[in-house]
């Protein structure tokens, strides 16, 4: 059995998630969230750089933009697809939007 080793709590969501990378963007989903990160799914590896610069898109509030880290990747298959998973750690968020996401997490809603 895995310990669990994260500080915070999490949740499953289902965000849409813009990457920007040196090429251009790339576009995701996020898989689940907590106030220090964030794990997001997408068709293709994006080349990153040490700082990632990310949007997250709740439904019903305003964007959220973060600077994060990647902590691990890998490919994965979902529905007979292969894609490309990374768990990311915030590095760069407002005091506002990291109470948005501690509220969600909180309430243990999805949105």
């Amino acid at each position: 059995m895995d310990i669990e080793t994260r500080v915070h709590p999490r949740i499953h969501v289902n965000w849409p998630a813009i990457i920007k990378t040196r090429e251009g963007s790339i576009t995701g989903k996020t898989s689940d969230i907590s106030v220090d990160g964030v794990f997001i799914l997408c068709s293709v590896e994006p080349e990153l750089d040490h700082r990632i610069s990310i949007l997250l898109e709740p439904p019903g509030a305003r964007s959220i933009r973060v600077i994060g880290k990647r902590v691990w990747s890998d490919n994965f298959d979902l529905d007979d697809k292969t894609v490309f998973g990374m768990a990311i750690r915030f590095i760069a968020i407002s005091p506002e939007d990291q109470k948005y996401i501690a509220t969600v997490v909180g309430e243990g809603r999805s949105d």
